[in-house]
């Protein structure tokens, strides 16, 4: 039996185009070309009732026979919408998850961060360990992620291997910390630039970082200021200017990190300043929590087009404070979510949505009891929520035209949601709008409810 060339989905298909758009196609299909991983096409409402290869015709604008289509009809309780997205999570994190969650920031890094990350010296540690938390984000319905990995080369390759294998498309960057770390998890400065090299063209081999086919690409990663000297930032700005790469880190999560990074910057004006100085600052560049930001800092941000990942559970557990995340939209800035694995104890954008919901009311109820601005924002609400775990997330990664939403042209990175599975979380009715149930599991589902997880129009995780 020969092997489809296209897919075919027929049934409710939801997205989320614009920040709270939230688009519903009750009686939808969509196509995807296997050879290319990108929708063909979406029919809006008569698409469940046309036959799947006068569909595929209609988008190819050539005959199909039946043998080249696969075609997937969706039940009552099951709807098709794009693959969630996490912006920001540490992979070797994950051996020491759920711990630590009493202290603040520094001390949670110098207890347990800096240690469980040094034993990933151990490439036999990290090639057993990486693919069962890699299976455990991808089950979790994350079909793009950006990860930190370690200082050590070999191990950062293991986990960009380990990504590659299970399908997923992610960015992956080598940590650099050059200073102000313990000695025993601490490179020198020529270290740090040189294996981070290296650590870039084994990833990309002979691939091209402009390639959005391409699904594990490179990320220069210093951890962030208070671990990276002067002439590692400066150095691995012009890393990521040589290779076009993009760039993450960490920015104003908390407000020693924030005194200890003036301190050994004196001469900027800001956090923000820093990174820009050392050319770290750009549309490619995801800073991530960015809790306690000055008027310079968000100014900064959106003059370089910088995208943020909002890492809620983080911010909480780690008691770092509330990001404004009304003030970042406010200015146009790309705010996409993260878990933030290990200092969110939560491996799900599903809870990073519930969180990122939690930490908007407190922020606003929090104003509104002391007078302050903002005390009568409105509420993010589901859509929004649902936009920034998915299109925006996009947005912030740089590939907002290749990801994120259901429309013809862009990658099948997608899920089949079944809101009726056994022990499903939530309970809900057909009878229900599809605009209700889609609020529902925003705010209840989990991964039980994600059945199928497609990369590139790959089914990379299957219930």
């Amino acid at each position: 039996m020969s092997k489809p060339v296209f897919l075919v989905f027929r049934g409710c298909i939801i997205d989320t185009p614009a920040l709270g758009a939230l688009r519903v196609r009750s009686n939808g299909a969509l196509g995807v070309d296997l050879s290319t991983g990108r929708i063909i096409g979406v029919a809006d409402q008569e698409g469940r009732k046309t036959p799947a290869t006068e569909l595929v015709a209609g988008w190819i604008g050539q005959p199909v026979d039946s043998s080249m289509v696969q075609t997937t009809d969706l039940s009552a309780d099951q709807f098709l919408m794009p693959g969630l997205i996490d912006t920001h999570t540490h992979a070797p994190q994950f051996t020491y998850l759920g711990l630590g969650h009493d202290l603040p920031l520094m001390d949670w890094l110098e207890k347990y961060t800096f240690k469980h990350e040094s034993q990933f010296q151990d490439t036999d540690l990290a090639r057993s360990f990486y693919k069962g938390a890699i299976a455990r984000v991808v089950r979790n319905g994350v079909t793009f992620a950006a990860y930190y990995g370690t200082i050590h080369l070999q191990s950062n390759v293991v986990l960009a291997d380990t990504i590659r294998n299970a399908g997923q498309r992610a960015f992956v960057g080598k940590v650099c910390m050059d200073t102000h770390s313990p000695s025993f998890y601490c490179e020198t400065t020529m270290q740090s630039l040189e294996q981070t090299e290296e650590f870039v063209q084994a990833v990309l081999g002979t691939d091209k970082a402009d390639d959005a086919s391409v699904l594990v690409k490179p990320i220069i990663t210093p951890r962030f200021v208070p671990t990276c000297s002067r002439e590692c930032l400066e150095g691995l700005g012009k890393l990521a200017q040589k290779y076009a790469l993009p760039v993450q880190s960490h920015l104003c999560e908390n407000p020693d990190e924030i005194s200890f990074s003036m301190q050994c910057f004196p001469d900027r004006s800001s956090y923000s300043d820093i990174y820009r100085h050392a050319g770290l600052f750009g549309p490619g560049t995801i800073m991530a929590h960015c809790v306690h930001m000055t008027d310079n800092d968000i100014e900064l941000v959106r003059q370089n087009s910088v995208g943020i990942s909002h890492c809620p559970n983080s911010n909480f557990s780690l008691s770092s404070g509330i990001a404004d995340v009304r003030r970042f939209i406010a200015q146009g800035i790309p705010v996409g979510l993260g878990t933030d694995v290990g200092g969110g104890y939560a491996p799900s954008i599903l809870d990073a949505m519930r969180m990122a919901a939690a930490a908007n009311r407190a922020l606003i109820a929090s104003r509104r009891d002391t007078g302050a601005p903002g005390g009568s924002d409105r509420p993010l609400d589901a859509n929004e929520l649902l936009f920034m775990a998915t299109q925006g997330g996009a947005r912030v990664m740089g590939m907002a035209d290749q990801l994120g939403s259901m429309d013809a042209g862009k990658f099948f990175d997608a899920l089949v949601v079944d809101l009726n599975v056994h022990n499903s979380p939530l309970q809900t009715s057909v009878e229900q709008a599809w605009r209700l149930r889609a609020e529902q599991f925003v705010f209840l589902a989990d991964d039980r409810n994600i059945t199928k997880v497609y990369v590139a129009g790959k089914l990379i995780h299957s219930l």
